[in-house]
Protein backbone atom coordinates (compact mmCIF):
# COMPACT_ATOMS: atom_id res chain seq x y z
CA UNK A 1 0.00 0.00 0.00
CA UNK A 2 1.70 3.39 -0.61
CA UNK A 3 1.60 6.15 1.57
CA UNK A 4 -1.05 8.08 0.02
CA UNK A 5 -3.52 5.33 0.45
CA UNK A 6 -2.15 4.53 4.00
CA UNK A 7 -2.97 8.30 4.65
CA UNK A 8 -6.79 8.26 2.59
CA UNK A 9 -7.32 5.08 5.06
CA UNK A 10 -6.16 7.30 8.49
CA UNK A 11 -8.38 10.07 7.36
CA UNK A 12 -11.08 7.43 6.59
CA UNK A 13 -11.36 5.62 9.85
CA UNK A 14 -10.84 9.18 11.66
CA UNK A 15 -8.10 7.42 14.11
CA UNK A 16 -5.10 5.74 14.44
CA UNK A 17 -5.10 1.77 14.44
CA UNK A 18 -3.27 -1.25 15.26
CA UNK A 19 -0.66 -0.84 12.76
CA UNK A 20 -0.62 3.05 12.00
CA UNK A 21 0.39 5.71 14.30
CA UNK A 22 0.65 9.79 13.29
CA UNK A 23 1.99 12.39 15.19
CA UNK A 24 2.10 16.31 14.89
CA UNK A 25 5.95 17.24 14.22
CA UNK A 26 5.56 21.13 12.80
CA UNK A 27 6.93 22.51 15.80
CA UNK A 28 9.06 19.90 17.17
CA UNK A 29 10.53 16.42 17.75
CA UNK A 30 7.52 13.89 19.44
CA UNK A 31 7.85 13.19 23.66
CA UNK A 32 5.90 10.52 22.69
CA UNK A 33 8.16 8.53 19.83
CA UNK A 34 9.99 6.74 22.19
CA UNK A 35 6.72 4.67 23.18
CA UNK A 36 5.36 4.28 19.97
CA UNK A 37 8.53 2.89 18.98
CA UNK A 38 8.44 0.29 22.10
CA UNK A 39 4.49 -0.28 21.41
CA UNK A 40 5.27 -1.51 17.63
CA UNK A 41 8.27 -3.14 18.34
CA UNK A 42 6.80 -5.27 21.09
CA UNK A 43 3.33 -6.01 18.81
CA UNK A 44 3.24 -9.08 16.23
CA UNK A 45 3.32 -7.47 12.85
CA UNK A 46 5.39 -4.02 13.82
CA UNK A 47 3.90 -0.56 12.79
CA UNK A 48 4.40 2.56 11.14
CA UNK A 49 4.31 6.19 12.32
CA UNK A 50 4.28 8.75 10.13
CA UNK A 51 5.82 12.50 11.64
CA UNK A 52 3.68 15.39 10.05
CA UNK A 53 0.39 14.86 9.95
CA UNK A 54 -2.07 16.18 12.70
CA UNK A 55 -4.97 14.12 14.43
CA UNK A 56 -6.42 17.03 15.86
CA UNK A 57 -7.26 18.52 12.14
CA UNK A 58 -8.41 15.31 10.34
CA UNK A 59 -4.77 14.35 10.01
CA UNK A 60 -3.82 17.08 7.44
CA UNK A 61 -0.60 17.28 6.30
CA UNK A 62 1.19 19.75 8.11
CA UNK A 63 4.82 18.62 7.86
CA UNK A 64 8.11 18.36 10.39
CA UNK A 65 10.11 20.78 11.75
CA UNK A 66 13.23 20.01 9.82
CA UNK A 67 13.08 16.75 7.93
CA UNK A 68 17.05 15.85 7.77
CA UNK A 69 16.92 16.60 11.78
CA UNK A 70 13.90 14.21 12.45
CA UNK A 71 14.99 11.54 10.92
CA UNK A 72 18.36 11.76 12.87
CA UNK A 73 15.86 12.14 15.94
CA UNK A 74 13.99 8.79 15.24
CA UNK A 75 17.14 6.78 14.42
CA UNK A 76 18.87 8.26 17.89
CA UNK A 77 15.56 7.32 19.66
CA UNK A 78 15.28 3.75 18.19
CA UNK A 79 19.49 2.79 19.07
CA UNK A 80 19.92 4.93 21.88
CA UNK A 81 16.65 5.18 24.02
CA UNK A 82 15.56 1.56 23.55
CA UNK A 83 16.74 -1.38 25.89
CA UNK A 84 17.63 -3.04 23.39
CA UNK A 85 17.72 -0.99 20.13
CA UNK A 86 15.70 -1.66 17.32
CA UNK A 87 16.30 -1.14 13.89
CA UNK A 88 13.93 1.30 12.03
CA UNK A 89 13.38 2.41 8.14
CA UNK A 90 13.02 6.12 8.33
CA UNK A 91 12.49 7.72 4.87
CA UNK A 92 11.37 11.53 4.35
CA UNK A 93 8.51 11.62 1.57
CA UNK A 94 6.86 14.80 -0.02
CA UNK A 95 3.23 14.56 0.29
CA UNK A 96 0.70 17.70 -0.55
CA UNK A 97 3.07 19.95 -0.60
CA UNK A 98 4.93 19.45 2.30
CA UNK A 99 7.31 17.13 3.70
CA UNK A 100 6.63 13.51 5.74
CA UNK A 101 9.13 11.61 7.82
CA UNK A 102 7.93 7.70 7.61
CA UNK A 103 9.42 5.12 10.10
CA UNK A 104 8.70 1.34 9.82
CA UNK A 105 8.82 -0.42 13.18
CA UNK A 106 9.94 -4.34 12.78
CA UNK A 107 8.49 -6.67 15.28
CA UNK A 108 12.05 -7.49 17.18
CA UNK A 109 12.33 -11.30 18.14
CA UNK A 110 9.94 -13.26 21.22
CA UNK A 111 14.30 -13.54 22.71
CA UNK A 112 14.52 -9.57 22.99
CA UNK A 113 10.83 -8.57 23.94
CA UNK A 114 9.92 -6.85 25.61
CA UNK A 115 11.30 -3.21 24.12
CA UNK A 116 11.45 -0.79 26.65
CA UNK A 117 12.21 2.68 26.82
CA UNK A 118 15.55 3.21 28.57
CA UNK A 119 14.76 6.71 30.44
CA UNK A 120 11.69 5.21 32.21
CA UNK A 121 12.37 1.57 32.00
CA UNK A 122 8.65 1.29 30.74
CA UNK A 123 7.84 -1.40 27.90
CA UNK A 124 4.75 -0.86 25.72
CA UNK A 125 2.09 -2.74 23.67
CA UNK A 126 -0.03 -0.88 20.65
CA UNK A 127 -3.58 -1.71 21.37
CA UNK A 128 -6.01 -0.08 18.71
CA UNK A 129 -5.08 3.00 18.47
CA UNK A 130 -2.60 3.73 21.73
CA UNK A 131 0.26 2.84 23.45
CA UNK A 132 -0.21 1.11 26.69
CA UNK A 133 2.23 0.53 29.10
CA UNK A 134 2.82 -3.40 30.14
CA UNK A 135 1.27 -5.17 33.06
CA UNK A 136 3.42 -6.69 35.25
CA UNK A 137 1.38 -9.74 33.71
CA UNK A 138 2.23 -9.29 30.48
CA UNK A 139 6.09 -8.45 31.06
CA UNK A 140 6.24 -11.96 32.65
CA UNK A 141 4.48 -13.36 29.29
CA UNK A 142 6.95 -11.88 27.17
CA UNK A 143 9.83 -13.17 29.36
CA UNK A 144 8.47 -16.57 29.39
CA UNK A 145 8.05 -16.67 25.46
CA UNK A 146 11.72 -15.88 25.37
CA UNK A 147 12.04 -19.66 25.03
CA UNK A 148 10.64 -22.65 24.32
CA UNK A 149 7.64 -22.75 27.40
CA UNK A 150 7.15 -25.71 29.65
CA UNK A 151 4.55 -25.08 31.65
CA UNK A 152 2.23 -27.79 31.24
CA UNK A 153 5.37 -30.27 32.20
CA UNK A 154 5.37 -28.41 35.68
CA UNK A 155 4.11 -30.88 38.87
CA UNK A 156 0.96 -29.87 40.49
CA UNK A 157 2.62 -30.22 43.94
CA UNK A 158 -0.47 -30.36 45.70
CA UNK A 159 -2.61 -33.20 43.68
CA UNK A 160 -1.62 -36.87 43.35
CA UNK A 161 -3.06 -39.46 41.18
CA UNK A 162 -6.48 -40.43 42.67
CA UNK A 163 -6.85 -36.72 41.55
CA UNK A 164 -6.99 -38.01 37.89
CA UNK A 165 -10.29 -39.25 36.45
CA UNK A 166 -9.09 -43.48 37.00
CA UNK A 167 -11.49 -44.13 34.04
CA UNK A 168 -10.36 -41.11 31.62
CA UNK A 169 -6.82 -43.00 32.32
CA UNK A 170 -7.60 -46.42 31.72
CA UNK A 171 -9.16 -45.59 28.26
CA UNK A 172 -5.94 -43.36 27.84
CA UNK A 173 -3.69 -45.76 28.41
CA UNK A 174 -5.49 -48.28 25.90
CA UNK A 175 -5.31 -45.94 23.57
CA UNK A 176 -1.54 -45.08 24.19
CA UNK A 177 -0.55 -48.20 23.40
CA UNK A 178 -2.83 -48.96 19.75
CA UNK A 179 -0.33 -46.33 19.37
CA UNK A 180 3.44 -47.36 20.29
CA UNK A 181 5.11 -51.03 20.30
CA UNK A 182 7.00 -49.49 22.83
CA UNK A 183 4.47 -48.47 25.46
CA UNK A 184 2.27 -51.85 23.95
CA UNK A 185 4.43 -53.64 27.03
CA UNK A 186 5.32 -51.02 29.59
CA UNK A 187 3.38 -50.72 33.11
CA UNK A 188 0.77 -48.02 33.32
CA UNK A 189 2.94 -45.69 35.66
CA UNK A 190 5.72 -45.91 33.41
CA UNK A 191 3.30 -45.45 30.32
CA UNK A 192 1.97 -42.43 32.59
CA UNK A 193 5.17 -41.31 33.06
CA UNK A 194 7.24 -41.54 29.72
CA UNK A 195 3.69 -39.76 27.99
CA UNK A 196 4.19 -36.86 30.41
CA UNK A 197 0.80 -37.37 32.58
CA UNK A 198 3.08 -37.56 35.74
CA UNK A 199 6.69 -36.80 36.65
CA UNK A 200 9.23 -39.25 37.94
CA UNK A 201 7.75 -38.89 41.62
CA UNK A 202 4.49 -39.72 40.65
CA UNK A 203 2.86 -35.75 41.19
CA UNK A 204 0.03 -35.23 38.14
CA UNK A 205 1.73 -32.45 35.87
CA UNK A 206 -0.54 -29.62 35.06
CA UNK A 207 -0.61 -31.00 31.49
CA UNK A 208 -1.71 -34.21 33.28
CA UNK A 209 -4.32 -32.55 35.32
CA UNK A 210 -5.96 -30.59 32.33
CA UNK A 211 -6.36 -33.90 30.18
CA UNK A 212 -7.21 -36.19 32.27
CA UNK A 213 -8.00 -34.65 36.04
CA UNK A 214 -11.55 -34.98 37.78
CA UNK A 215 -11.41 -31.47 38.64
CA UNK A 216 -8.43 -29.17 37.44
CA UNK A 217 -9.97 -25.83 38.75
CA UNK A 218 -9.93 -27.44 42.24
CA UNK A 219 -5.99 -26.37 41.81
CA UNK A 220 -6.35 -23.82 39.37
CA UNK A 221 -10.03 -22.26 39.37
CA UNK A 222 -9.10 -19.88 36.51
CA UNK A 223 -8.13 -22.51 34.41
CA UNK A 224 -11.87 -22.41 32.80
CA UNK A 225 -13.90 -20.67 30.17
CA UNK A 226 -16.29 -17.53 30.78
CA UNK A 227 -18.82 -18.10 28.47
CA UNK A 228 -21.48 -14.70 28.16
CA UNK A 229 -24.32 -13.92 25.91
CA UNK A 230 -24.57 -10.19 26.16
CA UNK A 231 -26.65 -7.26 24.27
CA UNK A 232 -24.47 -4.46 23.59
CA UNK A 233 -27.36 -2.57 22.13
CA UNK A 234 -28.26 -1.98 25.92
CA UNK A 235 -25.71 1.00 26.15
CA UNK A 236 -22.24 1.07 27.26
CA UNK A 237 -22.42 -1.56 30.02
CA UNK A 238 -23.43 -4.72 28.07
CA UNK A 239 -26.21 -6.84 29.73
CA UNK A 240 -24.99 -10.38 30.12
CA UNK A 241 -28.48 -12.33 28.60
CA UNK A 242 -26.76 -15.67 29.52
CA UNK A 243 -23.28 -16.33 31.72
CA UNK A 244 -21.60 -19.64 32.48
CA UNK A 245 -18.69 -20.60 34.28
CA UNK A 246 -17.51 -23.41 32.74
CA UNK A 247 -15.22 -26.24 34.09
CA UNK A 248 -13.87 -29.20 34.16
CA UNK A 249 -10.77 -30.86 32.34
CA UNK A 250 -10.03 -29.57 28.43
CA UNK A 251 -12.84 -32.55 26.92
CA UNK A 252 -15.76 -31.82 29.03
CA UNK A 253 -15.07 -27.89 28.95
CA UNK A 254 -14.72 -28.28 25.41
CA UNK A 255 -18.28 -30.13 25.17
CA UNK A 256 -20.08 -27.87 27.44
CA UNK A 257 -18.48 -24.90 25.22
CA UNK A 258 -19.89 -26.23 22.42
CA UNK A 259 -23.63 -27.03 23.76
CA UNK A 260 -23.71 -24.03 25.43
CA UNK A 261 -23.34 -21.90 21.87
CA UNK A 262 -25.65 -24.15 20.40
CA UNK A 263 -28.39 -23.66 22.96
CA UNK A 264 -28.05 -19.89 22.96
CA UNK A 265 -27.96 -19.28 19.17
CA UNK A 266 -30.52 -19.33 16.75
CA UNK A 267 -30.91 -22.49 14.92
CA UNK A 268 -32.45 -21.22 11.37
CA UNK A 269 -34.52 -23.75 9.42
CA UNK A 270 -33.64 -23.04 5.88
CA UNK A 271 -35.16 -24.50 2.37
CA UNK A 272 -32.72 -23.87 -0.63
CA UNK A 273 -34.03 -22.13 -3.21
CA UNK A 274 -33.18 -23.56 -6.06
CA UNK A 275 -33.38 -27.98 -4.66
CA UNK A 276 -35.94 -27.02 -2.01
CA UNK A 277 -34.02 -29.13 0.93
CA UNK A 278 -34.59 -28.03 4.07
CA UNK A 279 -31.94 -28.62 6.85
CA UNK A 280 -31.23 -26.82 10.19
CA UNK A 281 -28.38 -24.29 9.96
CA UNK A 282 -27.29 -22.44 12.99
CA UNK A 283 -25.59 -18.92 13.46
CA UNK A 284 -22.12 -20.67 13.78
CA UNK A 285 -21.53 -24.08 12.65
CA UNK A 286 -20.65 -26.39 15.58
CA UNK A 287 -17.10 -27.63 13.90
CA UNK A 288 -16.27 -23.99 13.90
CA UNK A 289 -17.32 -23.83 17.76
CA UNK A 290 -15.65 -26.84 18.47
CA UNK A 291 -11.94 -26.13 16.60
CA UNK A 292 -11.68 -22.72 17.90
CA UNK A 293 -12.44 -23.40 21.33
CA UNK A 294 -9.93 -26.52 21.52
CA UNK A 295 -7.55 -24.34 20.11
CA UNK A 296 -8.16 -21.76 22.95
CA UNK A 297 -7.95 -24.79 25.64
CA UNK A 298 -4.66 -26.64 23.74
CA UNK A 299 -2.34 -23.46 23.09
CA UNK A 300 -3.42 -20.94 25.63
CA UNK A 301 -0.53 -19.39 28.09
CA UNK A 302 -0.32 -21.88 31.27
CA UNK A 303 2.56 -19.78 32.71
CA UNK A 304 2.30 -18.24 36.37
CA UNK A 305 1.41 -14.81 35.18
CA UNK A 306 -1.40 -16.39 33.33
CA UNK A 307 -3.43 -18.44 35.38
CA UNK A 308 -5.71 -15.80 36.55
CA UNK A 309 -7.29 -15.06 33.08
CA UNK A 310 -9.84 -17.84 31.84
CA UNK A 311 -10.76 -18.03 28.16
CA UNK A 312 -13.24 -15.82 27.33
CA UNK A 313 -15.96 -16.98 24.95
CA UNK A 314 -18.15 -14.16 23.94
CA UNK A 315 -21.21 -13.98 21.91
CA UNK A 316 -23.17 -10.78 21.15
CA UNK A 317 -25.50 -9.97 18.59
CA UNK A 318 -22.94 -9.57 15.67
CA UNK A 319 -20.23 -11.86 16.31
CA UNK A 320 -18.71 -14.87 18.58
CA UNK A 321 -15.39 -14.52 20.27
CA UNK A 322 -12.98 -16.60 21.93
CA UNK A 323 -9.80 -15.15 23.24
CA UNK A 324 -7.11 -16.45 25.52
CA UNK A 325 -3.75 -15.66 27.15
CA UNK A 326 -0.85 -15.97 24.97
CA UNK A 327 -0.15 -15.16 21.58
CA UNK A 328 1.35 -17.08 18.42
CA UNK A 329 4.46 -18.51 19.09
CA UNK A 330 7.05 -18.41 16.00
CA UNK A 331 4.26 -17.42 13.81
CA UNK A 332 2.36 -14.64 12.41
CA UNK A 333 -1.76 -14.33 11.93
CA UNK A 334 -1.45 -14.31 8.04
CA UNK A 335 0.03 -18.12 8.25
CA UNK A 336 -2.45 -19.41 10.46
CA UNK A 337 -3.66 -22.25 8.53
CA UNK A 338 -0.86 -22.65 6.33
CA UNK A 339 2.39 -23.49 8.48
CA UNK A 340 2.48 -25.99 11.53
CA UNK A 341 2.52 -23.82 14.45
CA UNK A 342 5.03 -23.73 17.46
CA UNK A 343 3.18 -26.04 20.27
CA UNK A 344 3.38 -23.58 23.06
CA UNK A 345 2.03 -27.00 25.14
CA UNK A 346 3.84 -29.60 23.58
CA UNK A 347 2.78 -32.25 26.15
CA UNK A 348 -1.03 -31.16 27.01
CA UNK A 349 -1.10 -31.60 22.88
CA UNK A 350 0.15 -34.64 22.89
CA UNK A 351 -1.79 -36.46 25.45
CA UNK A 352 -5.05 -34.77 24.34
CA UNK A 353 -4.18 -37.05 20.79
CA UNK A 354 -5.41 -39.68 23.19
CA UNK A 355 -8.06 -38.34 24.92
CA UNK A 356 -11.67 -38.91 23.35
CA UNK A 357 -14.72 -36.86 24.17
CA UNK A 358 -18.07 -38.65 24.66
CA UNK A 359 -19.19 -38.65 21.21
CA UNK A 360 -15.38 -40.95 20.37
CA UNK A 361 -14.30 -38.14 18.76
CA UNK A 362 -10.68 -37.41 20.04
CA UNK A 363 -9.83 -33.97 21.70
CA UNK A 364 -6.94 -33.33 18.82
CA UNK A 365 -7.31 -35.33 15.27
CA UNK A 366 -4.12 -34.32 13.99
CA UNK A 367 -1.75 -31.36 14.92
CA UNK A 368 -2.20 -28.29 12.79
CA UNK A 369 -5.92 -29.29 11.61
CA UNK A 370 -7.42 -26.99 13.87
CA UNK A 371 -7.73 -23.45 11.57
CA UNK A 372 -7.80 -25.14 8.40
CA UNK A 373 -11.24 -27.23 9.40
CA UNK A 374 -12.54 -23.73 10.71
CA UNK A 375 -11.62 -22.47 7.34
CA UNK A 376 -13.43 -25.06 5.54
CA UNK A 377 -16.19 -24.83 7.67
CA UNK A 378 -17.10 -21.40 7.18
CA UNK A 379 -16.40 -21.52 3.50
CA UNK A 380 -19.22 -24.20 3.12
CA UNK A 381 -21.43 -22.48 5.22
CA UNK A 382 -20.88 -19.25 2.75
CA UNK A 383 -19.54 -17.02 6.34
CA UNK A 384 -16.60 -14.87 5.95
CA UNK A 385 -13.19 -16.19 7.04
CA UNK A 386 -12.51 -15.55 10.91
CA UNK A 387 -11.01 -12.22 11.66
CA UNK A 388 -7.54 -13.07 13.96
CA UNK A 389 -5.89 -10.62 16.18
CA UNK A 390 -2.24 -11.37 17.70
CA UNK A 391 -1.36 -8.88 20.69
CA UNK A 392 1.62 -10.58 21.18
CA UNK A 393 0.29 -11.42 24.80
CA UNK A 394 -3.29 -12.58 24.20
CA UNK A 395 -4.99 -14.48 21.09
CA UNK A 396 -8.28 -13.37 19.60
CA UNK A 397 -10.95 -14.81 17.51
CA UNK A 398 -13.68 -13.33 15.86
CA UNK A 399 -16.79 -15.21 13.77
CA UNK A 400 -19.30 -12.74 12.09
CA UNK A 401 -22.66 -14.96 12.80
CA UNK A 402 -25.19 -16.20 10.38
CA UNK A 403 -28.46 -14.91 11.18
CA UNK A 404 -31.29 -17.52 10.73
CA UNK A 405 -29.16 -19.69 8.48
CA UNK A 406 -28.50 -17.23 5.61
CA UNK A 407 -24.89 -17.20 3.88
CA UNK A 408 -23.40 -14.07 4.95
CA UNK A 409 -21.19 -13.52 2.41
CA UNK A 410 -21.90 -14.64 -1.17
CA UNK A 411 -21.70 -12.12 -3.77
CA UNK A 412 -25.37 -13.29 -4.12
CA UNK A 413 -28.10 -12.14 -1.66
CA UNK A 414 -30.90 -14.04 -1.26
CA UNK A 415 -34.22 -12.06 -0.31
CA UNK A 416 -32.79 -9.05 -0.80
CA UNK A 417 -34.25 -7.15 -4.33
CA UNK A 418 -33.30 -4.17 -5.83
CA UNK A 419 -35.04 -2.63 -8.56
CA UNK A 420 -37.11 -6.01 -8.88
CA UNK A 421 -34.01 -7.97 -9.10
CA UNK A 422 -31.86 -9.62 -7.14
CA UNK A 423 -29.11 -7.68 -5.67
CA UNK A 424 -25.51 -8.54 -6.54
CA UNK A 425 -23.36 -7.38 -4.06
CA UNK A 426 -19.27 -7.22 -3.96
CA UNK A 427 -17.67 -9.77 -1.16
CA UNK A 428 -16.97 -6.18 1.01
CA UNK A 429 -20.41 -5.14 0.69
CA UNK A 430 -22.00 -8.52 1.50
CA UNK A 431 -19.94 -8.84 4.38
CA UNK A 432 -20.95 -5.07 5.68
CA UNK A 433 -24.39 -5.72 5.02
CA UNK A 434 -24.45 -8.97 6.90
CA UNK A 435 -23.13 -7.77 10.02
CA UNK A 436 -25.63 -4.96 9.91
CA UNK A 437 -28.36 -7.83 9.52
CA UNK A 438 -27.35 -8.02 13.10
CA UNK A 439 -28.04 -4.88 14.48
CA UNK A 440 -27.52 -1.64 14.32
CA UNK A 441 -23.61 -0.27 14.33
CA UNK A 442 -21.03 2.47 13.39
CA UNK A 443 -18.31 2.10 11.01
CA UNK A 444 -15.56 1.91 13.68
CA UNK A 445 -17.63 -1.25 15.35
CA UNK A 446 -18.17 -2.73 11.42
CA UNK A 447 -14.44 -2.39 10.80
CA UNK A 448 -13.98 -4.38 14.17
CA UNK A 449 -16.24 -7.22 13.21
CA UNK A 450 -15.64 -7.88 9.80
CA UNK A 451 -11.88 -7.34 9.74
CA UNK A 452 -12.38 -4.51 6.86
CA UNK A 453 -10.47 -1.08 7.40
CA UNK A 454 -12.69 1.90 7.98
CA UNK A 455 -12.08 2.92 4.20
CA UNK A 456 -13.54 -0.43 2.81
CA UNK A 457 -16.61 -0.10 5.55
CA UNK A 458 -17.86 3.46 4.19
CA UNK A 459 -17.31 2.78 0.69
CA UNK A 460 -19.63 -0.38 0.88
CA UNK A 461 -22.30 1.55 3.06
CA UNK A 462 -22.40 3.98 0.55
CA UNK A 463 -23.32 1.50 -2.32
CA UNK A 464 -25.88 -0.04 -0.38
CA UNK A 465 -27.45 3.12 0.65
CA UNK A 466 -27.55 3.68 -3.15
CA UNK A 467 -28.76 0.75 -3.54
CA UNK A 468 -31.34 1.28 -0.44
CA UNK A 469 -30.38 -1.72 1.56
CA UNK A 470 -29.03 0.50 4.72
CA UNK A 471 -29.88 3.58 6.16
CA UNK A 472 -28.09 5.79 8.06
CA UNK A 473 -29.03 7.94 11.95
CA UNK A 474 -27.05 10.26 13.07
CA UNK A 475 -26.05 9.69 17.11
CA UNK A 476 -24.05 12.91 17.35
CA UNK A 477 -22.56 15.60 15.59
CA UNK A 478 -19.60 12.77 14.19
CA UNK A 479 -21.42 9.55 15.32
CA UNK A 480 -23.41 7.76 12.46
CA UNK A 481 -24.90 4.66 12.75
CA UNK A 482 -26.19 2.27 9.76
CA UNK A 483 -28.83 -0.28 9.87
CA UNK A 484 -30.68 -2.69 7.58
CA UNK A 485 -33.64 -0.76 5.73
Amino acid sequence: MDLSAIIARLRAAGSDDARLEAKSAAGGFPGSVAATLSAFANTPGGGMLILGLDESRAFAATGVYDAVACQKAVVAVARNGLEPSVAVAVEAIDFEATTLVVVDVPEVGRQFKPVRVRRSGKAYLRQYDGDYPLSYQEEQAFVADRGNPVFDRAPVDEATTADLDQAAVLRYLEDRRTLSPILATATDEVTLLRTGVVTQQGKPTLAGLLALGTYPQQFFPNLAIQASLVDERLGRESRALDSMYLTGPVPVMLESAVQWVRRVTLQGIVSDPVTGAVEDRADYPSDVVRELVANALIHRDLGPHALDAPITLRIDSRQLLVANAGGLLGLSVDALGKTPSHLRNGWLSEILRSVRMSDGQRVVERLGSGIPTVLEALAEAGMPRPVFHDHGVRFTVRVLARRGGRAVSVVAVPGVSVSGTQSRLHPTQATVFASLRGGPATVRALAETTGLTSFQVRHSLRRLQADGLVVERALDKKTREYSVS
